[in-house]
């Protein structure tokens, strides 16, 4: 998380001077394929969980214009002291349902994981990885990092993390190696901060770390093909950097990330930019000593101390798309040219009583109201190269990144031959994606970003066919085996196993043609292929690890298994994304004329290098009481061809955003109703508003009214909400 105290402390103990040196894959892994020296320059964005609640306008991932970014960054996870995994919101990582994603009972696809992996499969261009740690999450670190096991048994356990969700690196957010403080949620505004109580070791002890989860990670490598890549946020204060041996570490690491954000910020008794591109050298050297942080100076301080022994290629630098304020600024600013710069300010002086803070936070979003509330106005320091907005009258002063200095910035990159641009996070920008368009153009120019290959895996799975007269029965089996015990390894391990949304190509010798089917969903004829589309089945559509699913086609011919000549098996994330991971899985090796010959949407092509790490400006005071309403973005085309074989006991009471489990047992007897008297068998997308007996309800979750399952208007409120009026 975003830090809230001073750097001067930090700056007096450092140095600031410079001389003139300028696996054998499961059911269900889809993953990028990455080929080091592809794209020239990383465009990383970090994605906050808390981002799908209130206070961040629901800004699910499927909001993200993510044709601008090379890299997405999951943040955060925590690590306890034996180096096991924790979530820091399990709800929101890996069961809330949002835009572009379809609830299942398996798990699988669900959250902000889920929906990451969506995003990533609509845009091959990106690379998903998982962040650890974070400002108020880096308490067990220095626990971890003393210990050679535990440095093992974390490593280990992040990397089959990364491998079971089929995504593509590991970024470590240690704030910061050596640094002690106590938590301070309240001051943080969350509801947990570890603090952090760092050892004089630290700085050898991260490396070593990184060194570890670089092997498990080069492991992992050799077992699939695939290059898995290792990054870490970097503080941008001297003091913190030199203790870090960069040129060590940069041998395990594909990039690290310099924070080069928060250099000052509202716990400072005087105001400043806390994300300049240059150092504005009108500040007081006696006083100010924070002034002096820079993109700049932390370039220098890197060439100044390692010279031609890096690779710079390997360093990325910050954007930061939110504010830092002062009120109380006085008249006093010792540029005449900069009005407001370097003038005396009162600390801690802008309240949020939202987040009950102090810092002077607000989104880049959110701009235009603050400009209202204070009645600023927008200058540009052009030394420094960084934006302020400022009232002399008011006496308040705020310090940001927009898209002028994102520009100015991404061509420093490119004179520097530095390695790209990283910002915290994906919720700040606007509407209009002003924030990542400056980045990718600032990088790329008008060109688009280089495509992944998507890895793909054949399901674990097999069909047991039996024959009489003419209907065939296919038992579906998942051979998988779920064996993860620890919660965010289990997650994972869904993701891995469950098999989605299956197709089934059935491929007969003698041309038998299907006449009907039972729990078999849709179907159709293609040649000797009679294709079975299962994602309308509710007992098939996420069959789990162990689960098997039996359904049943009748064709126009006696049958007999010995014509069978195949049959074939694919999967689909979602049931508007291509089908991945076909697989043959009985008789011989000849491909249904139906099946697809390649599953992803990525192109194949070579893929960025590598992806940073940043950090929240602000977090979340408490996760809210009520799952959010969101609905998938795209409603199911029509209700099942087979009701499911169980019946719940009593309606759904779960929250709105996730459908209800239960299943029901009778098989539908009419057609659903077409006019708008609520009827079973019908889809309704949110929003819908129907009548039933004599009341008015409106849908608040896109679902199918499965008949039998008596998930009527006035007895799942999670599903519908009565209304007043009249029915359109």
């Amino acid at each position: 998380m975003k830090k809230l105290k001073s750097f001067l402390g930090l700056l007096m103990a450092g140095v600031f001077t410079f001389t003139g040196v300028v696996s054998d894959a499961g059911a269900l892994t889809v993953q990028a394929k990455t080929q080091s020296g592809s794209a020239q320059y990383r465009s990383v964005l970090y994605y906050g969980d808390w981002s799908i609640y209130d206070g961040q306008e629901k800004y699910f991932p499927s909001k993200i214009n993510a044709k601008n970014i090379t890299h997405l960054n999951f943040a955060f996870m925590d690590v306890d002291a034996s180096g096991n995994l924790v979530f820091t919101d399990e709800y929101a990582d890996s069961q809330a349902i949002m835009d572009g994603e379809s609830y299942n009972d398996a798990g699988a696809y669900n959250g902000v994981l889920g929906a990451m992996s969506i995003l990533r499969s609509k845009n091959p261009n990106v690379k998903i990885g998982i962040s650890v740690g974070g400002w108020t999450r880096s308490g067990d670190f220095t626990t971890i990092g003393k210990s050679s096991s535990l440095r093992k048994t974390f490593a280990k356990n992040v990397t089959k993390f990364v491998d079971d969700l089929g995504f593509d690196f590991v970024d470590i957010d240690w704030e910061y190696p050596t640094d002690y403080r106590d938590p301070d949620p309240k001051g943080n505004g969350v509801s947990i901060d570890e603090g952090c109580h760092g050892a004089p070791e630290d700085g050898e002890n991260f490396v070593l770390l990184m060194e570890d989860i670089r092997s498990e990670l080069d492991k992992l490598e050799a077992s699939n093909g695939k290059h898995y890549e290792l990054s870490s946020a970097m503080s941008a204060s001297p003091s913190f950097m030199d203790v870090i041996d960069y040129k060590r570490l940069l041998k395990s690491a594909d990039f690290v990330n310099m924070m080069t954000y928060d250099m000052n910020g509202a716990w400072a008794d005087f105001t400043a930019h806390h994300t300049a591109l240059y150092t504005n050298p009108k500040y007081d050297k006696s006083t100010m000593a924070g002034a002096a942080l820079s993109v700049d100076s932390t370039i220098k301080y890197l060439k100044q101390k390692y010279g031609s022994n890096i690779d710079y290629s390997q360093i990325v630098v910050g954007v930061a798309p939110y504010t830092r304020g002062w009120g109380g600024v006085q008249s006093n600013g010792l540029d005449s040219s900069n009005p407001g710069l370097y003038a005396n300010a009162t600390p801690n002086s802008v309240l949020d009583s939202a987040n009950d803070t102090t810092s002077g936070t607000f989104q880049y979003r959110e701009l235009s109201k603050l400009k209202s509330m204070y009645n600023l106005t927008e200058y540009y320091d052009e030394v420094a190269e960084a934006p302020y907005l400022y009232n002399a009258s008011t006496g308040y002063f705020f310090t940001y990144d927009n898209a002028r200095s994102i520009k100015a910035k991404g061509q420093y990159v490119r004179n520097n031959g530095l390695g790209g641009l990283i910002c915290w996070m994906a919720a700040s920008d606007d509407a209009s994606s002003t924030i990542t368009t400056a980045m990718k153009d600032s990088l790329f120019g008008s060109s688009s970003i280089p495509e992944n290959e998507i890895l793909t895996s054949a399901p674990n799975v097999s069909i047991t066919p039996t024959a009489s007269g003419k209907q065939y029965c296919f038992v579906f089996k998942n051979n998988e085996n779920a064996t993860a015990s620890n919660a965010p390894l289990k997650v994972a391990e869904k993701f891995k196993q469950t098999v989605m949304n299956p197709t089934v190509y059935i491929t007969f010798k003698s041309g038998a043609k299907a006449v009907s089917g039972i729990e078999a969903g849709s179907f159709k004829n293609d040649g000797n292929t009679v294709v079975v589309d299962l994602s309308g089945v509710y007992a098939a559509k996420a069959l789990g690890a162990g689960k098997s699913h039996t359904f049943y086609i009748t064709v126009d011919k006696d049958a007999d298994v010995s014509d069978i000549a195949s049959i074939y098996v694919s999967q689909k994330i979602t049931t508007d994304l291509p089908e991945f991971g076909k697989a043959l899985v009985y008789g011989n090796n000849s491909a249904p004329t139906a099946a697809p010959t390649q599953a992803p949407t990525a192109k194949p092509s070579k893929a960025p290098t590598a992806a940073p790490t940043a950090k929240p400006s602000k977090a979340p005071t408490a996760a809210p009481t009520q799952a959010p309403t969101a609905k998938p973005s795209k409603a199911p085309t029509a209700a099942p061809s087979q009701a499911p074989t169980a019946k719940p006991s009593k309606a759904p009471t779960a929250a709105p955003t996730q459908a209800p489990t239960a299943k029901p047992t009778a098989k539908p007897t009419s057609a659903p109703n077409p006019g708008n008297e609520w009827a079973e068998g019908n889809t309704y997308t949110r929003g819908t508003v129907v009548s039933y007996n004599g009341s008015n309800y409106e849908c608040i979750v896109t679902h199918t009214a499965y008949v039998g399952a008596n998930w009527t208007p006035d007895t799942t409120p999670t599903l519908w909400k009565q209304v007043a009026g009249s029915v359109a």
